[in-house]
């Protein structure tokens, strides 16, 4: 009897931790489910009214309810799959094209002599706190402009787009907004941008056809902000190279990725702000 269930729950222990086992390296979807009638062998997850995930069943590596027709799923990491969202009126309509851009691209392989990621203090916290302090008092030179006193004519004033290496200090990975797709490089960069002071990118504009769905409006195609880079350079490059400044940077494969991928690169300390850095596609670099 004592053996039977010693037998027993050796066999309830190995049963949990091979369904434990079945959820490493898996990512959890949780909504409610049916089966795909447009892709056989898919499973839909609607996660809310905004999101609905399709998912290959042989990618979902477990599954369990969590309420009255809820369940939720664990798939396999770097798993393939749909994201299906709201449009409207005015996107691009190819419906294979733009889901290419609601899905993960594939990892940057990381090749040797790559950009590094950008590393040490990021975003805004240091440049902030400095906001919040009162400046050092002007010391006075002899050579120093005089103050502009009334009645003097203002100069005229002249809008200068804020340097790229500005656009680095703001890049955070993520939107200020909070929310986040499966790609998210441009909807992360364009963030960056508006916040290093490119208030055109909030504005309607002729190159950003697709924005995310919070208050922020962030531009969130690669393929928009290309359009976008190539309106402004001044100069451009395919060969990333040493000590030559600041770039946008689109990079490209589209057997790989139809979407493409956008980056900022500091060719002067080798790093990037980005989601990652495909060295293997092409690479269309622009500065201005």
């Amino acid at each position: 009897m004592a053996e039977n269930i010693m037998k027993g729950q050796q066999n309830d222990l190995s049963s949990l931790m091979e369904r434990a086992s079945r959820r490493d390296f898996t990512v959890p979807f949780e909504g409610y489910s049916r089966d795909d009638g447009n892709i056989p062998g898919n499973l839909l997850i609607v996660e809310s009214g905004d999101c609905v995930y399709s998912f290959a069943k042989s990618d979902i590596m477990d599954r369990e309810t969590i309420g009255e027709d809820r369940i939720r799923v664990h798939v396999r990491e770097g798993a393939t799959a749909f994201r299906l969202g709201r449009m409207r009126a005015g996107e691009p309509q190819d419906a294979f094209l733009v889901a290419m851009e609601n899905i993960a691209p594939p990892p940057s392989p990381g090749l040797p002599g790559d950009p590094r990621p950008a590393s040490g203090p990021v975003g805004l916290a240091n440049a902030e706190a400095m906001e919040y302090m009162a400046p050092p008092p002007a010391i006075e030179l002899p050579s120093a402009p005089r103050y502009a006193g009334a009645g003097m004519a203002p100069a005229q004033a002249q809008v200068l787009a804020p340097p790229l290496s500005t656009v680095g200090s703001f890049w955070t990975n993520r939107c200020v907004a909070g929310d986040a797709f499966v790609n998210n490089c441009a909807h992360f960069l364009s963030d960056a941008f508006i916040r290093a002071g490119y208030t055109e990118l909030s504005d309607p504009n002729t190159h950003i056809k697709a924005r995310c769905y919070t208050y922020a409006r962030r531009p969130i195609r690669a393929r928009n902000m290309w359009s976008w880079f190539k309106s402004k350079a001044v100069r451009t490059s395919h060969t990333p190279t040493r000590n030559t400044g600041w770039w946008a940077v689109f990079q490209l494969d589209e057997s790989a990725y139809w979407g493409g991928h956008v980056v900022l690169f500091d060719s002067d300390t080798w790093t990037h702000y980005g989601t990652g850095w495909h060295g293997t596609w092409h690479q269309y670099m622009y500065q201005w």
